[in-house]
């Protein structure tokens, strides 16, 4: 999470951390002037009559920092002061809670050394050019700090949905997240999308040379449309590579809560502040898809495959849609109170030896697997080319060992900024304009010099064993199975399922009931109060499955929905309730009647499976 510098180290640093340091005041307070130190970890600054210690001593983490510009004041008699705001999100306790969540904090220094504004300029330039560098991790020695050019910008595809949720997400893009993306010098070309689909033929069609990536500001719709429309091109091993980020803009919003709860950053206040915190500040880290085959089609799911309860209230709930999330509570308890049941045959590949729940009437088979554990291995999207994005964003310091407090400027403050000061073109900017694209093959600066690192988990470590505990191999029994596919041929996906119409191999796990609810789930949230699969991860290889059979009470049902909110309904102690880890799955339900879910989207009810494709796709977040 960023590196840790404690408030002893900063009072009694060496010499030689120092990368920058000079004389600046604190606006507005133009009568005192402060000794501003920059180190690789933050600025810190204190008064110059006064004595350097933890009460005098200011500190601005650069893990907390998006962006920083040059200014000049509006007013003659200021005209040779040269400016320098740093945009900072920092952390704070709420009030009357134990939560931490980030607040805008903007800190702007004004240098007034040298009598010409120009002079002024140049030495607030070289602040601004470091800063840029140390909040990005980009490599920076101390001796090139006079020369260091501005990094480049990022572009970005947004796509919104004015339709999705409640229809605010343009209102919530142009309100609160187009802000903090200028503040970070990140170029934008939004997309309204005008109807169901358009973001699918918007992503069969973009150019990627043209973009660093892609971001979506709606609902979890949006993103199922833009994954498919990846996989629909011709260059599918490529562009679903493409980096994918998502803002919160919809009802469920799943896989926004998912990235900020994996970032440890807060999903019940103001999720969108944090969403775009996140989205500057991200690490590109592989996503596992789930490819999902039914009888005539083919699609490529990221959050969920669901049947029965879950399903019923996702769908049913759409005519609340006005009221927000909201909506699925209320469906949640009209469901409840008038259960269905629906049979059917639910077959999976475990991760490890499967132990059912003692059941009266369990119809069971291929119960007693030998015990090992299971991954699969895809050389497609394992061996693809991901040098574009070879670069660290520095991750924010944990609130936990956040223990010095920014200078805070209050809202009067950051409307004087805004009203006295203008922004400074750079006069080094050189690095500021996106060159135009060539055509040719060679990377852009747009998506090839603004490169991120991806950040990897071994799946053998997050593999888990039959006593429920990750990565846990000590039995003599256990065994590792890599379940290793070929390359495509023919720009075909390989799969371990074999066709649905036909008998599945001896070594799954088949049920025979009468279920309530089934859900298969890869990310940890199905909603910002539903916690799914508490310990997901976005590229742990794993598809999360839970199932409830018939013979649950209505009124363990409720307490099971109660419990969702923190991820604890794991812990439940009840016979009907299982969940279990698998890398591949076969729903076959009985009837022509009800509903299947996949990403939110309603399916044709029918037989339909799916197997994992691990770290198939690029996700813009912090893990």
């Amino acid at each position: 999470m960023g590196t840790v510098v404690g408030a002893n180290r900063n009072v009694n640093m060496s010499k030689d951390e120092i990368i920058l340091e000079g004389q600046f005041e604190v606006f507005p307070r133009d009568k005192i002037v402060y000794k501003v130190e920059c180190t690789r970890s933050g600025i810190t600054y204190y008064p110059l009559d006064g004595v350097k210690s933890n009460k005098t001593l200011k500190y601005i983490h650069f893990g907390d920092v998006v962006g920083c510009r040059c200014r000049k004041s509006l007013d003659q008699k200021h005209s040779n002061k040269a400016y320098l705001t740093v945009f900072s999100y920092p952390v704070r306790k709420k009030f009357f809670g134990e939560k931490f969540v980030r607040f805008k904090n903007h800190i702007t220094f004004a240098r007034s050394s040298d009598e010409s504004f120009d002079g002024n300029r140049k030495a607030v330039e070289k602040w601004r050019r470091v800063i840029l560098h140390l909040c990005q991790e980009l490599q920076l020695d101390k001796k090139d700090v006079d020369h260091c050019p501005v990094p480049p910008k990022t572009r970005l595809l947004v796509l919104v949905n004015p339709h999705s949720g409640p229809g605010k997400a343009m209102q919530i893009f142009q309100k609160q997240v187009a802000p903090m993306l200028d503040e970070a010098d990140i170029q934008v070309k939004v997309i309204q999308t005008e109807y169901a689909g358009h973001g699918k033929e918007i992503m069969k069609k973009v150019n990627k040379k043209d973009y660093y990536g892609v971001v979506i500001v709606s609902g979890d719709g949006l993103i199922y449309e833009v994954v498919n429309g990846l996989m629909d091109r011709p260059d599918w091993k490529d562009a679903i590579k493409f980096p994918i980020g998502c803002l919160p803009g919809g009802s469920g919003n799943a896989l926004s809560c998912a990235i900020n709860y994996s970032a440890g950053e807060s999903i019940e206040s103001d999720p969108v502040l944090h969403a775009t915190f996140i989205l500057i500040k991200h690490r590109v880290i592989p996503m596992d898809l789930v490819m999902i085959e039914q009888p005539s089609s083919r699609v490529y799911s990221f959050l969920s495959v669901c049947w029965g309860l879950i399903a019923d209230i996702d769908y049913e709930s759409e005519k609340f849609r006005a009221i927000g999330e909201a909506r699925f509570t209320l469906q949640a308890l009209r469901r409840i109170l008038s259960l269905r049941k629906y049979k059917g045959r639910l077959s999976f590949l475990p991760v490890s030896e499967y132990i059912p729940k003692s059941s009266n009437n369990n119809t069971t088979k291929s119960l007693h697997i030998p015990t090992k554990n299971r991954r699969v291995s895809m050389d497609d999207f394992e061996n693809g080319d991901n040098d574009a994005y070879d670069r660290l964003r520095t991750k924010s310091v944990p609130w936990k060992l956040y223990n010095k407090k920014s200078f805070s400027e209050s809202e009067e403050v950051e409307e004087k900024i805004d009203e006295e000061l203008a922004d400074v073109q750079e006069s080094m900017a050189s690095g500021d304009a996106l060159p135009e694209n060539t055509g040719s093959d060679e990377k852009s600066p747009a998506n090839g010099e603004i490169k991120f690192a991806l950040e990897t988990e071994n799946n053998l470590d997050n593999m888990v064993s039959g006593n429920g505990k990750p990565g846990d191999t000590s039995s003599v029994n256990c065994v590792q199975e890599v379940i290793r596919l070929p390359k495509s041929v023919d720009g075909k996906i390989p799969s371990i399922l074999p066709p649905l119409d036909k008998p599945l191999p001896s070594d799954w796990v088949t049920l025979d009931e009468e279920f309530v609810s089934v859900a298969a789930c890869y990310q940890t949230h199905l909603g910002s109060d539903s916690i799914m699969a508490p310990d997901a991860r976005f590229n742990d290889g794993i598809i999360h499955l839970s199932f409830i059979k018939s013979g649950i009470q209505k009124g363990e049902l409720l307490q099971l929905m109660s419990l969702l909110e923190k991820g604890t309904h794991i812990d439940f102690p009840s016979q009907y309730i299982e969940m279990v880890k698998c890398l591949a799955f076969r729903l076959e339900p009985e009837g022509k009647e009800g509903i299947i879910m996949v990403d939110g989207e309603r399916v044709d009810y029918g037989p339909l499976q799916g197997q994992v494709l691990p770290g198939a796709s690029n996700l813009m977040a912090i893990q």
